[in-house]
């Protein structure tokens, strides 16, 4: 009998949690498409281009939209039970009111386990391919990724640094480039080029994992510090630079949030250790990512505890108080975000604290209501 009972309550879930999903997503896609209908109507974009970039959008706004899909949908689940009188029903048969909430519960954490896979799959990769669709095909801006970058700097090894003037990542060549070598904060050796190019090596050092090419200084001059009173100065039209750092390793392309997922960002934060540049942003981006599903769970527990605590009052008070304060939680989850990404608070706290406090919010208002 319990289980039967808890199935039909969670039947109550997944029809409002589709209807509020697909209205959510359509109205942001509709806004979204009205925000850029200056620039699609001035660029002449054919309807194929069009609804490509509109379908390849929907995943992500998906996923933005779930947390509110669910917390609906568990207001309209539990109004229609305490509307109906089954919810007293229930009360009167001996369950407990948080017996009645479980279904609910796990519904939403099925939801979080939808939206984790999407967020991790398909999302990211339609997302980039709709931000090229916009900015390249409709906007024609072919380096909105920002690979061509001036006064990049990197570390090549212990000791070892290089600094040019403009790296374009689109054909693997930095321009007014300098490898600089120090020991014991003295430096002991320098070559300048006009450029270096990355070329592919016939045959690659096995015993160097990131040893598949090499860079390839041209009109270089190579000088030597030593405690000779004249310099040794070489010059060389061209003079081959092995070191572990390659384009692959660099990370030249703005940082897209919604456009990479986790194993993509623990790849870009190696990579941005192995030159010794900073990963906060990073860092802070992936515990926000592992934490987004869990706010499906946060929601549900925040849309229970208002329809049990103001069921004497209207329906649409209590649906409203709950939808301002689920806006509340995802405002907070910004917010902390970029208080992670100024270093004020560690990328661990960043991700985890609004999970912790509205749930702890929602359990007190749930035991307030006598769901324990």
């Amino acid at each position: 009998m319990m289980k039967i009972f808890q199935r039909y309550i969670a039947k109550g879930f997944w029809g409002p949690f589709l209807g509020s999903l697909a209205v959510f997503t359509a109205l942001l896609l509709l806004g979204n498409i009205f925000g850029h209908l200056y620039v699609f109507t001035k660029g002449e974009v054919s309807i194929f281009v069009f609804l490509k970039y509109i379908l390849c959008q929907a995943p992500y706004f998906m996923v933005k939209i779930m947390p509110i899909a669910t917390l609906l949908a568990v207001l309209m689940a539990l109004g229609k039970m305490v509307a109906s009188g089954e919810w007293k029903a229930g009360m009167a048969g001996g369950w407990r009111p948080f017996d009645m909430i479980k279904p609910l519960l796990l519904c939403a954490a099925m939801a979080g386990l939808i939206q984790f896979a999407v967020q991790e799959t398909i999302a990211p990769e339609l997302y980039l391919e709709s931000e090229h669709i916009f900015r390249r095909d409709i906007r024609g801006r072919d380096d909105w990724a920002r690979l061509v970058v001036n006064n990049v700097s990197f570390s090549a090894g212990e000791g070892k640094f290089i600094t040019c003037k403009v790296f374009d990542g689109r054909i693997n060549t930095m321009h007014d480039v300098m490898l600089s070598e120090y020991s014991e904060g003295k430096i002991k050796y320098s070559l300048r080029a006009v450029t270096a190019v990355w070329a592919k090596d016939s045959e690659p050092d096995v015993r160097d994992a990131n040893a598949d090419g090499h860079w390839e200084f041209r009109n270089a001059v190579e000088t030597k510090y030593d405690n000779s009173p004249v310099l040794a100065v070489k010059r060389y039209k061209t003079k081959d630079v092995h070191v572990p750092v390659g384009p692959g390793d660099l990370i030249l392309e703005n940082l897209v949030p919604d456009g990479i997922n986790l194993k993509g960002l623990n790849g870009r934060i190696s990579k941005l250790k192995l030159v010794g540049a900073p990963s906060v942003t990073e860092r802070t981006l992936m515990w926000c990512k592992l934490s987004a599903p869990f706010a499906n769970l946060i929601m549900a527990l925040i849309g229970a505890a208002m329809a049990l605590m103001f069921t004497g009052n209207s329906r649409f008070y209590s649906y409203g108080l709950a939808i301002g304060i689920g806006f509340l939680f995802w405002a907070s989850l910004v917010f902390s975000q970029e208080v992670g990404n100024a270093e004020i608070m560690s990328p661990a706290m960043a991700g985890i604290s609004p999970i912790a406090l509205f749930g702890l919010f929602s359990a007190w208002i749930l035991k307030k209501a006598r769901a324990f």
